[in-house]
């Protein structure tokens, strides 16, 4: 008895040790971009710079991603004098994204119904077919003919058998069809009945039925051919739901989307497309993001180079194929750079406060996010860093910092800018 408990001791230790580390290792979801609805604090004027490009060099989205979020996204975030403006790079209409995702899953929708008819229509005995399917893909029309459509004649509807019932069950289009016809001839009898053969209304009411009737038996003809010539082509299957991208704007340096607002989670300016928006704040965007990143390097290398005298520890560990670079100031401030192909090439750059209020997700870098960079003009200010950093290089001999909050000055600098928001 003692044994036994002394192994379920040991388990539940094991097993709480799993826990603690998936838990304390859970990855943020840095797709998560700022919003009006997901900012805690519009009291400090301040900037933050939030970048994710999930997208490969032909511009398919890559498969570690958050299918329900924009692949590729920057959003320059501006509060001043408590208003919040949002400045958005590769934006995407929602309404055009679940237009998409909706024509998608109509399309598998119609793969898997069509796959499931074939197999059952498989099972069906011969004498209950019209075609025997053939096992591999006919191109000889020769081979297995597709029946001539009978003349319409003024009949009842097709009587359901097992065939029918069959396409009826797995084809939407039919189904409908049918409905439409039997309703049709239903109406059209009873205006028989009343005015006769010969009067206008039975007339009319039997050429729509006639119309309909043909068109069920078009798409019946149509699913016939199909089950007897049956092929990938036929039923092309639309790729896997993480091979599409909804999301197709990708970044470019150019805004396309502009919100402001004077009360927090009230909208009171908004403007959509690159046209506009780029014209209008294409060149405040632009300076914001190069000083606030201009400003964080530069803190970053005060700290390096005054190392010993501020406390600044430095952790540098391996990553995929590359590293990833961690450096906490003096002042607690979080430097995270990532190498990710070890090609010295530095993708992501992420600069965290923990002691601010002020964030848009949960463990999200509150002042500076990019992921996966690939717009030069960012590039080329990060990408040495993680090189440079671990290796003790320091570019830049920065010996004073006029501010502990680089963005206040950076507001000022930008006042020309911001008197249009």
């Amino acid at each position: 008895m003692s044994g036994s408990r002394s192994i379920l001791f040991r388990l539940s230790i094991v097993l709480l040790f799993i826990t603690a580390i998936s838990t304390d290792y859970a990855a943020p979801d840095l797709q998560i971009s700022p919003d009006i609805g997901n900012i805690s604090d519009f009291r400090t004027d301040r900037l933050a710079f939030h970048s994710i490009q999930l997208i490969d060099k032909e511009g398919k989205p890559l498969l570690d991603r958050n299918l329900n979020k924009d692949t590729s996204e920057s959003t320059l975030l501006i509060i001043e004098r408590g208003q919040l403006t949002l400045l958005k790079d590769g934006y995407d209409d929602p309404v055009q994204v679940r237009e998409k995702e909706k024509e998608y899953l109509s399309k598998i929708y119609k793969f898997t119904r069509m796959r499931e008819l074939e197999q059952e229509y498989s099972k069906l005995p011969e004498s209950e077919r019209s075609y025997s399917i053939s096992k591999t893909a006919s191109t000889n029309p020769h081979d297995k003919p597709n029946p001539a459509p009978a003349p319409v004649q003024t009949s009842e509807p097709e009587q359901k058998n097992k065939e029918f019932d069959l396409l009826v069950k797995y084809d939407d289009e039919l189904l409908k069809l049918y409905a439409a016809e039997k309703a049709s001839f239903a109406e059209f009898s009873r205006t028989e009945r009343i005015y006769g053969k010969d009067s206008p209304k039975t007339t009319s009411l039997r050429t729509r039925y006639e119309e309909l009737k043909a068109k069920t038996q078009e798409r019946k003809r149509f699913l016939l051919g199909f089950l007897n010539n049956s092929s990938p082509d036929s039923n092309p299957y639309p790729g896997d739901r993480r091979d599409q991208n909804f999301y197709s704007n990708a970044s470019n340096g150019a805004p396309d989307f502009y919100l402001h607002s004077t009360t927090p989670r009230e909208v009171d300016g908004l403007m959509r497309g690159e046209e506009e928006v780029g014209k209008k704040y294409g060149q405040l965007y632009r300076a914001a993001v190069d000083k606030l990143i201009d400003s964080q390097i530069d803190k970053l290398y005060y700290y390096l180079w005054n190392r010993d005298m501020t406390n600044t520890r430095i952790k540098v560990e391996r990553y995929l194929k590359g590293k990833k670079v961690t450096v906490i100031t003096g002042d607690s401030t979080v430097y995270t750079m990532i190498d990710k192909e070890g090609d010295g090439i530095t993708e992501s750059f992420f600069v965290d406060s923990p002691g601010l209020r002020f964030s848009w997700g949960r463990d999200i870098p509150n002042i500076i996010s990019i992921s996966n960079c690939t717009e030069e003009q960012i590039l080329t200010k990060i990408k040495a860093l993680s090189d440079d950093v671990s290796s003790g290089r320091i570019p830049k001999k920065v010996e004073k910092l006029d501010l502990t909050v680089p963005e206040e000055q950076i507001l000022i600098d930008l006042k020309p800018l911001l008197k249009n928001l």
